[in-house]
């Protein structure tokens, strides 16, 4: 599991395979949430926005759609 705390500003997530802005759950300064393995999930912000997360390694990021991987452009 990956643990994340908003250390600033609000932080929209929501657990899914598909993006779905009804689905997001405000996260304000001072929430955490966690990333359970294999799970996927989605964000979106709206205003400058810090998180820190932890987690015990290894770790990676696997994109549902691998055409929304920035790392690919």
């Amino acid at each position: 599991d990956r643990v994340a705390t908003v250390l600033k500003g609000t932080w929209y997530f929501g657990y899914g395979d598909r993006f779905d802005e009804a689905a997001l759950q405000a996260l304000e300064t001072g929430s955490f949430y966690t990333e359970p393995p294999n799970v996927a999930h989605f964000a979106m912000t709206k205003e400058e926005v810090i998180i820190q997360i932890v987690g015990t390694g290894p770790s990676s990021t696997t994109y549902v759609d691998p055409a929304n991987d920035p790392g690919r452009r």
